[in-house]
């Protein structure tokens, strides 16, 4: 089984926008419990940083394209004579959004994925800020300066002030 995960954030640290994930056993780094499960990311916020892309030679990178809403048009069209499939998935794209009632469900998709960005967005500040708060209660314990603290965490004074 093969999960492909296309995310507009980054939630994995790591520098590339495609990462390639297998089921590995924890105590055995080296025994892989099958090479049928792979789990992808790609990051479309780190594919969009690229300062050069090859969408001559590269099928992935021909594909984000195409799907990337942010691509230029003359450039879809480029994407599109490139290749047969993408150019299938053009014609087949064509046809479903000439029915209103697909057009409108994914408009509604749309904006539920907006809101679902938003929330996701939202909870890792949170919990970013939870973490920093967490920590400059374990520096206050520790007596640093409320100036060192929000050094550390980024917390503002009155935040931090709170706490003592």
């Amino acid at each position: 089984m093969i999960t492909i995960n296309i995310v507009n954030f980054d939630n994995i640290k790591l520098n590339e926008f495609h990462t390639c994930f297998h089921l590995w056993e924890d105590s055995h780094k080296d025994y892989l419990l099958t090479d049928a499960l792979e789990i992808h990311f790609i990051n479309m916020k780190k594919f969009r940083q690229l300062k050069t892309g090859d969408i001559t030679h590269n099928p992935l990178e021909r594909w984000l394209t195409f799907l990337d809403k942010e691509t230029p048009l003359e450039i879809i069209e480029e994407v599109v004579k490139m290749d047969t499939a993408i150019n299938k998935a053009n014609e087949r794209l064509n046809f479903v959004s000439q029915d209103k009632e697909f057009l409108r469900t994914y408009h509604l998709r749309e904006m539920a994925m907006s809101d679902l960005t938003t929330a996701v967005n939202t909870g890792f500040e949170r919990g970013e800020n939870k973490k920093a708060i967490e920590i400059a209660k374990n520096l206050l314990r520790i007596n640093l300066t409320i100036e060192q603290i929000q050094e550390a965490t980024g917390l503002d004074t009155e935040t931090i002030r709170s706490m003592c």
